[in-house]
């Protein structure tokens, strides 16, 4: 698809997903407006200095009365009174006049409006992107959006696949904005990757060692932070390049004809020079894209996440579903239970929600991938195994015996012998679950570390797993000096000394970390 004018951007979902693209066009503080389609959806951002100040969709779910009755702000006794409106704006106006609601409350139910539709649309499958920096609305169309929280839950609820993939060099930098962290709520994690960084942009291979986080973690706490505002992204492959800005701002853009009301039932022309008018949105019948909304509280899916035993009990279907069923199960808890919904609730249910989110997102990502459903049903096949022998075995097994601890020493045993004998590769995996079973087993982690270590692509990781170790049981000789070692032979030789330095604080009188430490100073 080529642009009709040089200063308009075509894109698709795949290449530059919208959050980011939201990201690219507020920090580029850029005005105009973003269309976006996905089959017969359409939706319609606008923006004011890069911030979204106003938002429309052809989606009946999305206009301002169905948000009105959806959130109990207003019943349709409470609306049979007013005057027949032909769009949004039309009516946001009879509420106000009619003493139905408050100028503020107007306001205030049109930014979750605004945040409804920004949410729903980030959650496409698929998508096409078009932005004009001609096309703009009404001066008096700009709303207090808080984009920085809805892009930050947004980040935080991606499952560790689509983040890692959403990077693809270690040499790309970041620097921190100006944006102050305090408004916006980070989790600890983040405030301490946000907190790595000074007034000089940092590589992510050098904050990776800096940081001393497994690079999972490391990295979605990145994404998150770049997501909210508080980290500029550079030397990346951006959707807008420097030459395409440069045009942008230097363009004066002409504002011949200003838009009349927006709206989503009649064509609208939208501001654009030459007094052309371009078409808003029709009203299209919204597309179905889950199944009948059933009758569950959030009580009844948190208690059935949080309690559930395989992922199949997380999604509510059959061990034995198909994709479709298991994608329409995906969808349907999306749509009633995605944490941006939640996001004015009480911190800890914000909390179970996006906890509970989290696993319904991972259920989904491993069940509807062949390859990753079987390996995953091989596990929970050998977890009833490991019950069946210790119920053999005479142990009750519902009496708080820890499945997952016996099946972290099954492949922690036969990871190590593999190890012994020179099979790095063979070892991973077998070590990789016993870490995965055992999180807060220092030994497994070590080794699992030490293991990936021969891989020079996953050097990264082998050393966030030592260091995890090593925070887990930092008195045990053994992990730190497995760490010491790794070190060294990658010529990290400060850092290793520093790591013996205090080990050596904890534990002055043991020979080998001593010898090591002379070893290094000489």
């Amino acid at each position: 698809m080529t642009a009709q004018n040089p200063l308009e951007h075509y894109g698709t979902f795949s290449d530059y997903p919208l959050a980011e693209l939201l990201v690219e066009i507020g920090q580029a503080k850029l005005d105009g407006s973003v269309r976006l389609s996905n089959g017969e959806l359409r939706s319609i951002f606008y923006f004011r200095d890069g911030s979204v100040a106003y938002a429309v969709s052809n989606a009946r779910e999305h206009r301002l009365i169905n948000f009105l009755i959806e959130t109990h702000v207003l019943d349709r006794a409470g609306l049979a009174g007013l005057p027949k409106c032909t769009n949004d704006v039309e009516l946001a106006a009879a509420l106000v006049q009619t003493g139905t609601l408050t100028a503020g409350q107007v306001n205030e139910a049109v930014v979750g409006q605004i945040e409804k539709i920004v949410i729903d649309v980030m959650q496409w499958p698929a998508g096409e992107w078009h932005f004009s920096p001609l096309v703009r609305s009404r001066d008096d169309l700009n709303y207090p959006v808080n984009i920085h929280k809805v892009l930050i839950n947004y980040a935080r609820c991606q499952p560790m696949s689509a983040v890692t993939a959403r990077f693809k060099s270690m040499a790309e930098s970041f620097l921190r904005t100006e944006l102050p962290a305090e408004e916006v709520y980070l989790q600890a994690h983040e405030d301490y990757v946000l907190n790595r960084f000074g007034e000089e942009p940092k590589k992510i291979q050098d904050l990776t060692l800096e940081c001393g986080l497994p690079e999972n973690g490391f990295l979605h706490a990145l994404y998150v932070l770049w997501l909210g505002g508080l980290l500029e992204r550079m030397s990346w492959n951006s959707a807008f390049s420097e030459n395409r800005l440069c045009a942008i701002r230097n363009a004066q853009i002409a504002r011949v004809k200003q838009a009349k009301a927006v709206s989503i039932d009649q064509d609208a022309p939208a501001s654009v020079p030459d007094g052309k008018a371009e078409r808003i949105i029709k009203d299209e019948p919204a597309v179905p894209q889950a199944p009948a909304v059933p009758d569950i509280t959030p009580e009844e899916y948190l208690a059935r996440v949080e309690g559930a035993a395989t992922f199949y009990d997380i999604l509510g279907i059959d061990s034995k579903a198909g994709v479709p069923e298991i994608k329409a199960a995906y969808i349907l808890l999306a749509k009633l239970f995605h944490p941006d919904r939640f996001h004015r609730a009480e911190e800890d249910l914000q909390a179970r929600i996006q906890l509970a989110f989290a696993k319904v997102q991972s259920a989904y990502d491993t069940l509807r991938s062949a390859e990753a459903r079987e390996n995953y049903d091989f596990r929970v096949r050998k977890e009833l195994e490991t019950r069946a022998k210790l119920k053999a075995q005479g142990v009750n097994v519902d009496d708080g015996v820890d499945v997952k601890k016996e099946q972290g020493l099954e492949n922690f045993e036969v990871g190590l012998s593999l190890l012994m004998d020179g099979d790095h590769e063979g070892a991973t995996p077998f070590l990789a679950r016993a870490a995965h079973y055992n999180q807060d087993n220092a030994l497994y982690r070590a080794y699992y570390g030490k293991a990936l270590s021969y891989d020079e692509n996953k050097r990264h990781k082998a050393e966030g797993e030592m260091q995890a170790a090593v925070k887990l049981d930092p008195a045990n000789p053994k992990i730190r000096l497995m760490l010491v070692e790794f070190l060294m032979e990658n010529n990290l030789l400060k850092r290793a000394e520093g790591e013996l330095n205090r080990f050596l604080q904890i534990a002055p009188d043991h020979a080998e970390a001593r010898r090591l430490l002379e070893k290094l100073k000489a």
